[in-house]
């Protein structure tokens, strides 16, 4: 078991590390335009697993393995299982659905780790959590307006299923808090990487699948899978640890205001006016989530 919990304040950076990291994946991808989703994901998730892989031995040594058998494998197998299918899962809404549409339901993350977090680790969210919820919502809706399009019918119910997996993540995350779970996210990276391979056949039209990747771009993504995932998904279990459920999902979402900005000063892309108003939104959302109780709870005890 693991018995350190970092502070809630350190959580917060940690959460908010994690974000940044993986807010650069606009950027990486830029570097590789000749590969679709399915090759991304496919060697993203093999190099975060081996570089994971790395850190756990380097830490642990001969008790990496023991790390791996002493997560209960309720444990083992959703983080896994849910890491995995999310990647899996966003990647094939995208080829029905439009970014934007996939963004603004992706943004839905709070609002279930709201509804599922009192039924399954009795986390109850707070008034300030909720308002807060909403207001990223709002927020990322209004900087995907312009390309909000309906998409079909099973790209909608699939885009659904990623913000349900991560809420699903983050959540067992929180429940099993005690245990450290980077091995287990090491395992869904393992998944997704031959599942995203196989896949690329059905989708990507590739002869050699997802797996199919020149010498080039794999040592691209051999640099992405642990600045863009590892590094950021081992910060994120960690800060899980003393951060609530909703606002850890909250956190995440200072990734569609980091993403623009990435752009904007790594190659010249000059951000739309409904991105520093969707911004501004949800930057307030997650202030709220934040420090909304203690404030709160601070102006009740002034009423007093």
């Amino acid at each position: 078991m693991q018995t350190d919990t970092p502070g809630y304040g350190t959580g917060i950076l940690l959460v908010l590390g994690a974000t940044v990291g993986w807010s650069l994946a606009g950027i990486f991808v830029r570097f590789m335009p000749g590969l679709d989703g399915w090759q991304i994901n496919c060697w993203r998730g093999f190099w975060m697993s081996v570089f994971l892989l790395a850190y756990l031995v380097a830490v642990y040594g001969r008790q990496t393995i023991a790390k791996f058998r002493a997560i209960p494998l309720p444990a083992l197998l959703t983080v896994a299982g849910f890491f995995s299918a999310g990647s899996t899962l966003y990647v094939t809404s995208l080829t029905l659905a439009g970014t934007a549409t996939v963004s603004v339901i992706g943004a839905l993350s709070p609002i279930f780790a709201g509804l599922l977090s009192p039924r399954l680790i009795q986390e109850k969210p707070s008034l300030a959590s909720w308002v807060a919820a909403i207001t990223a919502v709002i927020g990322v809706g209004i900087i995907a307006w312009d390309g909000f399009s309906a998409g079909n019918v099973v790209g909608i119910l699939l885009a659904l299923l990623v913000p349900l997996s991560f809420s699903f993540q983050t959540i067992m995350l929180r429940r099993y808090r005690a245990f450290d779970l980077v091995p287990a996210i090491c395992v869904g990276g393992f998944a997704t990487f031959f599942l995203a391979g196989v896949l690329g056949y059905i989708f990507g039209g590739h002869s050699g699948g997802g797996f199919q990747v020149n010498i080039h771009d794999v040592l691209l993504l051999a640099l992405m899978g642990p600045v863009q995932l590892s590094v950021p998904l081992a910060w994120y279990a960690r800060g899980a640890k003393s951060v609530p459920a909703v606002t850890l999902t909250l956190l995440v979402m200072m990734d569609v205001v980091l993403n623009p900005f990435w752009s904007w000063l790594g190659v010249g892309e000059i951000p739309a006016h409904a991105a520093f108003i969707g911004g501004f939104i949800i930057i307030s959302a997650v202030l709220l989530s934040i420090f909304g109780d203690r404030w709160l709870s601070g102006r009740t005890l002034e009423a007093v």
